[in-house]
């Protein structure tokens, strides 16, 4: 089961995923939260995933969807904190392509600045 937690830091909202980004787990939680701070105003998305143990293609289809949600509205959404597993299953499936991914959060918010 995932929890979602999620704050503001300056102009980015940061959403804290932990437990499990699965089918069974996180049911579109993620997804809805995302789109409902986009639908607020909120351009620049980070994604912390460092709690996250597992994630399946239902966890993969959800930040697919955030992604394009985000960019369709003129945002950015960055991913950040992947433990060594989602490393490497984003390299496997070469969403690492897709996703722009930081070794820590405090890289991802560096990388939002300027971007208004």
């Amino acid at each position: 089961m995932a929890a979602i937690a999620q704050r503001r830091e300056g102009d980015v909202t940061v959403f804290v995923a932990t437990g499990t980004l699965t089918s069974g787990g996180s049911e579109g939680e993620l997804r809805r939260a995302i789109r409902a701070a986009v639908d607020q105003g909120v351009h620049h998305v980070v994604i912390n995933l460092q709690d996250v143990v597992d994630i399946d293609s239902s966890g993969v289809a959800e930040l697919a969807s955030a992604h394009i949600t985000t960019n369709n509205r003129g945002g950015t959404l960055l991913l950040c904190c992947l433990s060594k597993k989602l490393k490497h299953i984003f390299a496997i499936t070469r969403l690492e392509d897709v996703f722009k991914i930081y070794d820590s959060e405090a890289d991802a918010l560096a990388a939002t600045a300027g971007k208004g």
